[in-house]
């Protein structure tokens, strides 16, 4: 039984359903879509993958609209056909917002919800469209008895391309009250764009050096809901960069996840706030079905297999993942340079692997785990990019701020401009290219993966033998200290932070 689910759609799909359901004369339309699933942690998302548009005369528009079996069945059909699931969505010319059921509608719905079910062996999925803002509210029938099938109202319907448009259903997820702790952002793009933002589920993979900063940027901005997903401990090594960080917490074997989320906690703004931290890589089943459980997510991560899953998620499960990464030429022992870059891969941009951000053959390399072998690492030529770590936290500020800024772009569409490309900034002569194109033809993630959801035909998840290690390693030495020890050094330590 699912009990929290969402709808997704890509910006294409809901401007072919804008254009059929917006009428010239004020009059409600109707028209059934395809969909797929995409299955997180707590929460499914029904992936509109296509619309089934009506024929002549497989509708009757009189005010209000109805439509022939014929329709239906065929619609069904073809569902049945492509293993997806069949939805069905009509229009409230003059409503706004999230819309929901009326008697009459509930119970066209509910009428052919167990057919829908029989046909396709998937549940009907029922969206509203409001004419006044293209707004959308959805929600999903499931059986409760013998011949009884009742709606679940969906949290969220999700717009991904260029811009990223979430409806919210304000039952489900109200929209925060104002604070005095936001003033100065609020007013920089007003209560409802703000309102928009905080209800947003982020997702933050990689709790290190930049993506500590994105995580302390969303907290104060007032996102009430993130998750966090890193398998790593806090070392000695982290301390020049780490935000938050110090020796108590590489003496404590904090994990990073664990530390993200105690950070945001202090710096949230929300009055009600979530940080949730996985100790986990997005690579690992677990973690990927957390990441699915985000309406957008921050990829702050160097290895190529995780960067290679959240391509998948961006594509495959209409999730735009914020992506970007810092270069450093340091040949010699000397500064000649630094590169930052950020981008989004979501469905009509560019995607990770066409924009270079890693190597496929280098997948498969970390997935047999010569990545984490010495030997291998050693073999490699000095200035490989899996050889080179050299950072500086003047550097991961800068990354950070380039990726928060691509997410305030998507979201707010500043002077109605959401998309400006990938960008890469080069420190030595203060420049900034950039690229506005999409992927290269053939490229997989925005043709065929596009919205397959939990269908796509590929396995990017498996063993991750690291972070299988490092929390072993986290377990025997917490485990070295008496439990009423450890919780009097925690205590003592948020007690003078």
């Amino acid at each position: 039984m699912i009990t929290r689910f969402s709808v997704a759609m890509t910006s294409e799909v809901a401007q072919q359903l804008t254009d059929h359901l917006r009428r010239g004369d004020g009059q409600e339309d109707c028209a059934f879509v395809l969909w797929r699933p995409s299955t997180g942690t707590s929460r499914t998302t029904a992936l509109l993958t296509g619309v089934v548009l009506p024929r002549e005369g497989e509708r009757i528009v009189h005010g209000t609209v109805d439509f022939t079996s014929a329709y239906f069945l065929r619609a069904a059909a073809l569902a049945a056909e492509h293993g997806c699931g069949l939805g069905f969505i009509h229009a409230h010319p003059v409503g706004r917002g999230w819309q929901r059921l009326n008697t009459i509608d509930h119970e066209a719905e509910a009428s052919f919800a167990a057919q829908t079910q029989v046909i396709t062996s998937r549940p009907l999925v029922g969206l509203t469209f409001a004419g006044a803002d293209a707004g959308f509210g959805a929600r999903i029938w499931q059986q409760q008895a013998s011949r009884r099938y009742a709606p679940t109202e969906a949290e969220s319907v999700r717009v991904v391309g260029g811009r990223l448009a979430v409806t919210f259903n304000n039952r489900l997820l109200s929209a925060p009250p104002a604070t005095n702790r936001q003033l100065r952002t609020v007013s920089a793009w007003g209560q409802t764009t703000q309102d928009d933002l905080a209800r947003l589920h982020v997702g933050v993979v990689g709790c290190g050096s930049v993506g500590m900063l994105v995580v302390e940027a969303l907290a104060r901005t007032g996102v009430q809901c993130l998750s966090l997903l890193d398998f790593d401990t806090v070392e000695e090594v982290n301390l020049d960069r780490l935000l938050h960080t110090t020796l108590r917490d590489v003496r404590l074997h904090r994990a990073k996840a664990r530390l993200a989320a105690r950070s945001a906690r202090r710096a949230a703004t929300a009055t009600s706030f979530r940080a949730s931290p996985y100790e986990l890589s997005v690579v690992e089943p677990d973690g990927f079905a957390a990441a699915a459980d985000c309406d957008v997510i921050f990829s702050c991560v160097d290895r190529p297999w995780p960067r290679a899953v959240l391509n998948l998620l961006a594509y495959a499960h209409l999730i735009p993942v914020v992506d970007g990464g810092i270069a450093v030429d340091a040949r010699g022992g000397r500064l000649r340079g630094a590169e930052w870059r950020a981008h989004i891969a979501a469905p009509g941009r560019a995607c990770m692997e066409c924009l270079g951000q890693y190597d496929p053959a280098h997948v498969q390399a970390e997935r047999d785990g010569s990545l984490d072998d010495p030997a291998y690492i050693t073999g490699l030529p000095a200035d490989h990019p899996l050889r080179r770590k050299e950072n500086v936290f003047v550097f991961s500020a800068s990354a950070a701020a380039a990726q928060l800024n691509q997410f305030v772009t998507m979201t707010t569409a500043p002077g109605g401009i959401a998309d400006t490309g990938a960008h890469l900034y080069h420190l030595t002569t203060a420049t900034l290219d950039h690229r506005e194109d999409g992927c290269e033809k053939g490229c997989p993630y925005d043709g065929m993966l596009r919205a397959l959801g939990d269908d796509a035909p590929v396995t990017v998840t498996g063993q991750h033998p690291a972070a299988e290690q490092a929390r072993t390693a986290r377990a025997r030495a917490v485990r070295r200290w008496p439990l009423r020890a450890r919780r009097a050094i925690d205590d003592l330590l948020h007690r003078f932070r």
